[in-house]
Order: structure tokens, then sequence, then C-alpha cells
């Protein structure tokens, strides 16, 4: 679903980012992957770090571009849908970012969810890949910007 598509049904609404507030959504998510590559705790809580730092990835796109989640069921999945409008993700990726969504959601409702250090590795993995993916997203916008 595009952007527009979100907006038209209310899952996002236009509110400009205030300042400072990308670059402290952009510390939340590396202190997100530095607490998500401690291979010494438990691997659920090391998913459930990467996974915020992946949902981080996608909120501070949509905050880039002036756009903000609204308070609906399933805030998360049009978060981490719209990753493929702003930052370009393949939908096989964002599938991914939806089972561990899934995956956090079991673990922290109901316990209900074993994660496996490798799991953990993958989703941290992942995690790495994405904030790369928004930094150089970002500066393109950057230097799109800057020049003539």
């Amino acid at each position: 679903m595009s952007l527009e598509e979100m907006l038209l049904r209310s899952e996002l609404k236009r509110e400009d980012a205030v300042s400072g507030e990308v670059d402290r959504l952009l510390e939340a998510v590396r202190r997100r992957l530095q607490d998500a590559s401690h291979v010494d705790i438990y691997p659920e809580t090391r998913l459930e770090q990467a996974y915020h730092a992946i949902l981080g990835c996608s909120l501070i796109a949509l905050r880039t571009l002036g756009l903000r989640l609204t308070d609906r069921r399933g805030h998360h999945i049009v978060a981490l849908e719209s990753l493929a409008d702003t930052l370009g993700i393949p939908s096989g990726r964002i599938d991914y970012y939806q089972t561990l969504r899934a995956l956090r959601n079991r673990d922290i409702y109901t316990g209900d969810s074993h994660i496996s250090p490798t799991q953990a590795n993958e989703a941290v993995e992942e995690a790495t890949k994405l904030a790369s993916d928004l930094a150089e997203w970002l500066k393109a916008r950057s230097e799109s910007r800057h020049s003539f």
C-alpha cells in the first residue's frame, strides 16, 4: 500500500518533524542496535531490540517526509509497510520484518516464543542493514537539497 493510500485510510497524517526529533530517533536506533549486538543477553531481548531498531528506521523515514503514524490499531504494521515507499525496501524484507513483529508480540504477550541465537543474529544483521540503507537515503536526500 502506498503512502498516499495510507494517508487516505487515516493510517498516516501530515505533520512536520519538530527540531531535533529525527536526531533523537536516530540516536535511539543506534542504542537499540548496540544493545541488540550484545551476544551475552537473551536472544529474545536481542530480537526485540533489533525489531525496535527496524521500527525506528521506518519512523525516521516517515518523519523526514513530514508524515506521522496515527494512533490506530496495527500502526506497527503500517510503519513497516511504509518502508516500501520511503526507502524502497523490497516486499521480501518487509515480510521478514512482519515476521519479527509477530515473534516479538508472541514473546511479549504470551511468553510462548522461543528465539534461537541464530534468529537473534539474523534480526540484528537485518536491522543493521536497514539502518545503513536509511543512512544512505538520508544522505542522498541531504545532498539533493544542497545541489544546484
